[in-house]
Formats: C-alpha cells, structure tokens, sequence
C-alpha cells in the first residue's frame, strides 16, 4: 500500500470516527432534554446523517399537567444543526415516520433536517388508559408547542411546519394558536369544516371535480350498481364474509355506503374514468372496480381501529363530510344517511358535542395575522371543497394544481406552479 492509498484510508476512518461520535454526542444531548424517556438510533434515509426514535413525555391534559402522562413518538432524522428543520405534525399513526424509507418531500428541497411526531392517541403514541375528553385540538397543538421547545435549543436555524390532509390541519391549528414556533408552514391538501357533515363535498362532487361528462360517468356507474344490487350484494356478502368484517349496520345498508362513498374516493385519489367499467360490462367487472376504488374495510369495525381517534376528534372538533342519497331516489333502499359517523364508525350510546370553535380561530387567524403560510391544494380533490381561504391575506398564498388529487404535492405541480413555489418558500427561508 502506497502512501497515497494509506492516506486516503486514514482520512475515511476518521470520517468514519467523526460521523460516529457526532451521533453518539447528539443523542447524548437529545437524552439529556427534559421529559425525553429513550433515544433509539435507527436506520435512516441516505439523505440523512443519523436518524433516532425519541419517546417524549406529554402531559395527557396540558391544562392541568399534574393528571398524568403518555409518550409521543418522535423520529429525527438529523443533514446538520446547522440546517432548517421540516417540522412534520402528523395527524394520525407514525408507522411509516419510523421507516428509513421516509423522506419529506421539503428536506431536498430545503436541504433540511426531518422532525416528525406521531399524533396524540395514535400508533405508540397512547397512554395506558384514554379518556377522550383530552384529544383536543388544543392538547394536540401544545404537544408541538412542547416538542419545538425542547429541540429548538439544538437546532437554531429556520423551522418550516407541514403535514399533509389531517396533519395539514394540525399543521394549521397549531400554528394559530402557537405562531411564534415555527417561520413558515406547508400544509398540504388541509380541510377546514365548520360542521359534523359538510354539504361543500357532495357540491362539489356533483357540480365542480373534473368535467361534465367525466361527472356523469360516475353517477351513472353509481346507478348501475344501484339497478345490479340483487346480482352484486351476495358477491359483497361473501367477501365480507371471507374478509371478516364486522358492521354496525345491515350488509345492505354497508353497499349502499360503499356506492355513495365511490365518488368521493374516486376523486379524493384521482383515478381516471377510462377506467370504470361501461355499461355492458359484467357484474363481476362492476363489483370488482366497486372495492378497488371503495372496499368495504372502510366500515369494518377492527379495520377501523386505528383511524377510531379520528373520528373522535370530527365529532368533536374536526367535523367532516356528509353524504347525499338524493340523486339516488327510487333506485336506493337508504335514504336517511344523517348522523352516519355516529351509527357507522362509533359504539352504540356514544355522545359528543361538536365545537367549530377552533376551525373559526384558524380562519380568523388567516384573515388577520397569518404569514409565510403555502396552501397546496388538488383541484379534483373533494377535501379542496373545505379548502380554507387566503381571505385576501397577501402574506400567505394557496397553489391549487389543476386537476390535482389529494396526492398533490410540490412535485406534482405544473413547471410554473413549481417555480412559484420554490421562489417563495427561498424567499422565506431567505
């Protein structure tokens, strides 16, 4: 081995060395912050440097922090102290935050480190025993209050908050009520209701996603299974049968669920219409685009399990959207779908009162004192229908992609979009 060979390996094994010690005295300086429980390395994007697990105490009532505690999972993934932070309030689970596969579409692009936090009363993210009287918005928006806090101190520079659907609703509330942790937010495809079961959905489903005709399509395909309901409900029953799922109503109130819900889905993913099935199809073929765009797992009672907090916070807080089996008069044995989330997704006796009183100090907080917000929305999406507003508020801007979906995303944008976009978030960042 020459001399050259012999310097080149000294100089990687003291890279190697300082990359190794660097992680060791970061998670030394994360363990050390106040309330953190464990710090576990684990494998992470090749974007990054190092990547941890930390389990961080939360009071369970911010309000009264003496009444107990759970820990919130929190993945750090770590380019330098030296770098913004992408701050990610996720709505639900953090299964997939904790993968190494996972990476922040904002990090690349702000040569930025990745702070994600798993939602309260989600995933790993639960106490030993729940009471729902505390998955608030409020309680939500003071756990990132406490999480920005404690990482703050290590990583100074510019912090940038996103999330996407339910979290670009954390990512609104929390701003409003804290609007001093973080310099600018990117919530992607964020509703904003201001009711348990919003009509803008179903409006928007029948007079403004996609086209005229591409519209007609799918209520006629809607209709079709309608007509097919004799032939296509004991295929239904049988794959739920096989499936084991269990409902909280009758098998055929289920399919007529799964028919009204096809269009929101349908539109929610931007699927094509090239791809539902004609009328000369078969049934199978009519049953089968059925559960690819809208299976029946959505009402199980154990698939829902771990989206049951969400609906808990939309009865409470969150609101959501309604259905309308008007149009399907004659044809459709349900007719009343009011009150569905109480009767499909939540035990019998269930009570909650619902308070719109957070979603109208976000919308308050939009028109008045709100900046360095990015609005990203998709222009088929029904979610764009609860859209929120810019209110005339030239600090913050809405992008909406034409034709977009709720995958819409900075990379999904057309080339001048794009450009928009990127010149300013540098502007804010700058």
């Amino acid at each position: 081995m020459n001399k050259y060979s012999r310097a080149l390996w000294l100089t990687i094994l003291l890279l190697v060395f300082w990359q190794f010690s660097f992680a060791q005295l970061l998670a030394d300086r994360i363990k050390a912050l106040p309330g953190v429980m464990s710090v576990e390395k684990m494998e992470h994007n090749s974007f990054f440097t190092e990547a941890f697990i930390v389990m961080v105490t939360q009071p369970i009532d911010h309000l009264h922090p003496d009444s107990g505690s759970f820990e919130q999972r929190v993945v750090l993934s770590n380019l330098g102290i030296d770098k913004p932070v992408v701050f990610i309030t996720e709505g639900y689970g953090g299964d997939y935050g904790a993968s190494a596969k996972y990476l922040n579409e904002l990090c690349p692009l702000l040569n930025a480190n990745q702070l994600f936090v798993e939602h309260r009363f989600f995933g790993k993210s639960v106490p030993d025993s729940i009471n729902w009287n505390f998955l608030t918005v409020e309680n939500a928006a003071a756990d990132h209050h406490h999480i920005v806090e404690l990482f703050k101190p290590l990583y100074q520079k510019k912090w940038i908050s996103t999330g996407i659907s339910k979290g670009g609703e954390t990512v609104l509330y929390h701003r409003a009520l804290y609007p001093n942790d973080v310099e600018i937010s990117v919530p992607y495809v964020a509703p904003l209701n201001f009711s348990i079961e919003e009509k803008r959905h179903d409006y928007f489903i029948r007079h403004q996603a996609g086209t005229a005709r591409q519209r007609a399509v799918i209520e006629h395909f809607q209709l079709e299974l309608l007509k097919r309901k004799n032939n296509l409900l004991p295929i239904f029953s049988r794959l739920c049968d096989d499936k084991k799922f269990h409902f909280r109503a009758q098998i055929t109130e289920i399919y007529d669920f799964c028919v009204l819900e096809f269009a929101f889905s349908f539109w929610q993913w931007g699927r094509s219409v090239s791809e539902i099935p004609q009328a000369a199809a078969t049934d199978e073929e009519f049953f089968n685009y059925l559960v690819k765009v809208c299976p029946p797992d959505y009402f199980d009672i154990e698939s829902g399990k771990p989206t049951y907090p969400f609906f808990v916070q939309a009865l409470k807080q969150l609101g959501y959207y309604g259905y309308n089996a008007d149009p399907f008069n004659g044809v459709m044995a349900l007719t009343d779908t009011k009150g569905y989330i109480l009767r499909l997704f939540m035990p019998a006796n269930t009570r909650f009162e619902y308070d719109p009183s957070m979603s109208l100090l976000v919308k308050n907080y939009l028109k008045k004192d709100a900046q360095k917000i990015l609005l990203i929305y998709g222009g088929n999406d029904p979610w764009t229908a609860s859209a929120v507003s810019c209110y005339g508020n030239h600090k913050i801007l809405k992008v909406v992609q034409p034709g977009g979906s709720h995958r819409t995303r900075i990379g999904t944008l057309p080339l001048g979009q794009r450009r928009k976009v990127m010149k300013i978030l540098n502007k804010w960042i700058n």
